[in-house]
């Protein structure tokens, strides 16, 4: 490939951060669950304080002094409007007339109908996905935390991202279906002169669980009446090591977000080798959700009647 031909694609790429399929929320559970069930989910009066006072004023902003880009950019929660732009970027390629393709007006046609039809059908999934966030948020950031509840709710976000991924996957696949044998050839031969990812930002998920953790510990440090120092380094405890273990689980999980980034950024995509990677990340990343509503149950206040007791 020449020079030119390199940076055609690289033009379109870097558009994947902190992981596309699995790397927003939380992990997928049965599909279709939650694009059923999710009106039926009842705010208490704590969750709509906590809604009110943290989640709707600020959403999920990034810190000063962390790794990347987390720095300057408000951390999506999210998978839809990453999902569209890989789409989009595919798209792209496919129509630039330095990738070599020659599509012909029926293609072309068909690649904007799939990308309309993708976007339409994310439209309403992201917007409940949203929704069921920021219950999350206003949930963790409420005095005590019915951790029940929380597992709940966890389970219908992780259903519902996984419908959005399985339709993201699908619109992916139909795009590259518009190909012929011959165009599907040309792009293949393009991989090898494309990239890895050469960053090394965590995922966005290892932020917003440290925020999380964050929250809750001023949530007890403001709720309980420690009575020694003993105690509340007992409590401490369980902070620090839910902490670390989420720590260990999100730096896995960024290596496998990177690997399957690497195929979704290729200009031609081989999705059984996409599929082999998603088996292997979504236990990790079900690890990861677990132990971060495990961490916030047993820092539940002592006081509190849900959750965790005195340590």
């Amino acid at each position: 490939m020449t020079a030119s031909g390199k940076n055609t694609f690289r033009k379109h790429s870097r558009l994947l951060g902190t992981g596309v399929l699995l790397g927003s929320l939380i992990i997928a559970t049965s599909a279709g669950a939650a694009s059923r069930t999710p009106e039926g989910v009842a705010y208490d009066a704590m969750d709509v304080r906590s809604l009110t006072t943290w989640v709707v004023p600020a959403q999920t902003k990034g810190w000063i002094g962390v790794q990347g880009k987390e720095r300057s950019k408000r951390l999506a929660v999210t998978p839809g409007n990453r999902f569209l732009r890989v789409m989009k970027c595919h798209a792209e390629l496919y129509f630039d007339r330095k990738t070599g393709l020659n599509l012909s007006v029926a293609q072309k046609a068909k690649l904007k109908e799939i990308l309309t039809r993708t976007r339409d059908r994310l439209i309403p999934m992201d917007a409940r996905d949203l929704f069921l966030v920021q219950h999350f948020e206003a949930m963790v950031a409420s005095p005590s935390v019915d951790i029940a509840r929380l597992s709940r709710l966890n389970e219908l976000i992780g259903s519902l991202e996984g419908d959005e991924a399985g339709t993201f996957v699908e619109g992916l696949k139909s795009l590259q279906g518009v190909l012929t044998a011959r165009q599907r050839k040309t792009l293949r031969a393009k991989n090898g002169d494309v990239l890895p990812d050469t960053t090394v930002d965590l995922s966005g998920a290892v932020f917003l669980a440290d925020r999380i953790l964050a929250i809750r510990w001023n949530v007890l440090e403001r709720n309980a009446a420690f009575s020694s120092d003993a105690e509340r380094n007992a409590w401490l405890s369980n902070y620090l090591k839910g902490r670390r273990e989420i720590q260990e689980l999100g730096i896995e999980k960024t290596v496998w977000d990177k690997k399957s980034g690497d195929i979704l950024e290729a200009p031609y995509m081989d999705f059984r080798a996409l599929g082999e990677i998603e088996a292997k990340a979504g236990p990790v990343e079900a690890r990861f959700w677990e132990t971060l509503i495990k961490t916030v149950g047993s820092l539940n206040p002592p006081s509190a009647t849900q959750g965790s007791s005195r340590p």
